[in-house]
């Protein structure tokens, strides 16, 4: 049972953090764009509201599809003061109280109505508010559904782990945890 646990809980995890890994060449995708947006404004005296569409796609995209990375890897909102008071076990008791009460619960609302805000998109053949914008707004509203879906498996993870831990197991070690934060 609790080889099963953990098992479960290292595959939920991994989907997101390969979802989130896969998102983050997004950056690469708007910056460019933003820089071509850039040029041709500034240079070449031509705007693009295709280019502009393409940029808050990307931007959305990027998010949503970070959502379950950030939180497999700690990088939520909590309060970390007395976060690192705690033991083990209150700490895995502190995950499974808020995944189960708030991020799970969220997710499916989410999930829920925004199936029907994708479909509805999609059966319309939506576009973009501009006559000269990006057809098809169904594709980036998909990145919602995705999205919850990649932040829900995280949360199952991390509620599947925190029982084990509750069970007795000890936290698993984790390759990521060791990266180095870099910044300014």
């Amino acid at each position: 049972m609790m080889t099963a646990l953990l098992t479960s809980a290292q595959f939920l995890k991994a989907v997101a953090r390969r979802v989130g890994q896969a998102s983050a060449w997004l950056v690469v995708l708007l910056v460019l764009t933003v820089v071509i947006d850039v040029i041709s404004r500034r240079f070449i005296v031509l705007g693009s509201t295709k280019l502009q569409d393409l940029e808050w796609h990307f931007h959305a995209a990027l998010f949503l599809l970070s959502l379950g990375y950030a939180y497999v890897e700690g990088e939520h909102v909590r309060i970390d003061v007395l976060h690192t008071r705690f033991g083990p076990k209150v700490i895995a008791a502190i995950e499974i109280a808020g995944a189960a009460l708030f991020v799970v619960p969220f997710c499916l609302i989410v999930l829920y109505y925004g199936y029907n805000f994708v479909e509805r998109s999609f059966m319309l053949d939506e576009g973009s508010a501009s006559q000269t914008g990006l057809p098809h707004r169904w594709i980036i509203k998909s990145m919602l559904l995705l999205g919850f879906l990649t932040l829900l498996a995280a949360a199952l993870g991390i509620i599947a782990e925190s029982i084990a831990i509750l069970r007795g197991a000890k936290r698993p070690e984790d390759p990521h945890a060791d990266h180095q934060e870099v910044g300014l």
